[in-house]
């Protein structure tokens, strides 16, 4: 077993990770705006443009399983270097090769690397952080990944579509993010992958830690594709719906760390089970909020809590994997990302189509009631063989 990092060390390894997924997740913003404006553009179908959008992740879920062995054989730092190339490459890519079809190829390669990068960089900063800081360690993460990923689309109006300029900047933020590499000191025996680990043998002893992750990433897909529609049938004008939608965004950027110090400080299980429940109650109150000014901060806070979820679900992967298993572990949460967008919006789209509009609050409650009941049933263990957090 290797010996604990020295606490620079540690402190370093945190801040250099933050800011490689930091750049890196910029692009990915832009990518995911600047796509379907140009397929809307090239007037492609909506269902053809529904599942290009899912080659992204599809590309992690398939790769992920390998990627423990992968990270063991070649090195994170390799592995990370390689994914960037291939991440600039890709976004190249697609303006290189400006198909609708060749697009499904690309997006799935760009999905495989920059959720590579995404996920070994994880890794780096659970292993860094200890027992007593992980939760704001976690909280500061997910809190810079929300601000960079929403510089992305800020770039559009001031390039536009058409030329090379967004994704000149997409492949600038991508190159930088491997400038804090040199700042960042890794010891690769910690991920070397050992006999009985690995992505399979992780999903078997913390399945209700994944589920916890995909009622997140279920509500994510669910509110960022229908709450619009939410909101324009309820009878507001588009520019507050969209504005309610952003406060979410804004209570997910800036409170998550309050949130990591509160797992800290009192208890990983009672902050999960908080937020649940108050994700849960907030979430079906939206049927009588939406109309009211009610709705601004019932939106703060539920993008609060329904993203902390995220946050302390990390916390609790950092708590209780090390090495390699953290490698298979991050693997799985990005796959869980995958699961959610793939699953989410068709489940809450039949729901409308049944039910009418008001399934939208119904199904994003309805899921985060499954893992309380989930966290009863286990005795508030999120994984097997744990002591309560």
């Amino acid at each position: 077993m290797s010996a604990p990092l020295p606490f620079a060390q540690r402190y370093r390894t945190i801040v250099a990770a933050i800011a490689t997924v930091a750049s890196c997740d910029i692009a990915m913003g832009l990518t995911l705006q600047i796509l379907p404006l140009l397929m809307e553009k090239a007037h492609v179908p909506a269902w053809i443009m529904g599942l290009n959008a899912a080659m992204s992740p599809l590309g992690i879920m398939i790769f992920g399983p390998f990627l423990p062995r992968i990270v063991s054989r070649f090195g994170s730092k390799r592995v990370v270097y390689i994914s960037i190339l291939v991440t600039m490459a890709t976004l190249a890519g697609f303006k290189l090769f400006p198909s609708i079809w060749m697009w499904f190829a690309i997006r799935f390669v760009f999905g495989m690397a920059a959720g590579t990068l995404f996920t070994v960089s994880e890794a780096w900063i659970m292993s860094g952080a200890d027992q007593n800081n992980r939760g704001r360690a976690m909280g500061l993460y997910t809190s810079v990944l929300a601000i960079s990923f929403s510089i992305g689309p800020l770039i559009i109006p001031f390039t536009g579509i058409d030329s090379w300029a967004p994704w000149l900047i997409g492949i600038l933020c991508v190159g930088m993010s491997s400038v804090p590499l040199a700042f960042l000191r890794i010891s690769e025996d910690a991920f070397r992958h050992e006999e009985g680990g690995g992505f399979w043998a992780f999903v078997a002893r913390a399945p209700l830690l994944l589920f916890a992750v995909g009622t997140l990433t279920f509500f994510d897909a669910v509110m960022l594709s229908f709450f619009p529609i939410f909101g324009l049938r309820s009878g507001l004008p588009v520019e507050q719906v969209t504005t309610i939608l952003g406060v979410s965004i804004i209570g997910n950027a800036l409170l998550q760390l309050p949130i990591g110090l509160l797992a800290d400080r009192w208890s990983r299980l009672g902050v999960t089970v908080l937020a649940a429940v108050i994700t849960a109650v907030l979430a079906l109150s939206m049927i009588w909020t939406i109309q009211s000014w009610l709705i601004w901060p019932v939106m703060l806070i539920l993008g609060t809590t329904a993203y902390a979820i995220y946050t302390i679900a990390l916390t609790i992967l950092g708590d209780n994997f090390k090495g390699p298993d953290l490698i298979a572990g991050s693997a799985a949460f990005a796959a869980m990302w995958g699961i959610g967008g793939i699953l989410g919006p068709p489940i809450a789209g039949a729901a409308i189509d049944a039910f009418g509009i008001v399934a939208i609050p119904v199904t994003v409650t309805a899921i985060y009631i499954i893992l309380l009941i989930g966290l009863g049933l286990s005795g508030g263990r999120l994984v097997r063989g744990a002591a309560h957090g």
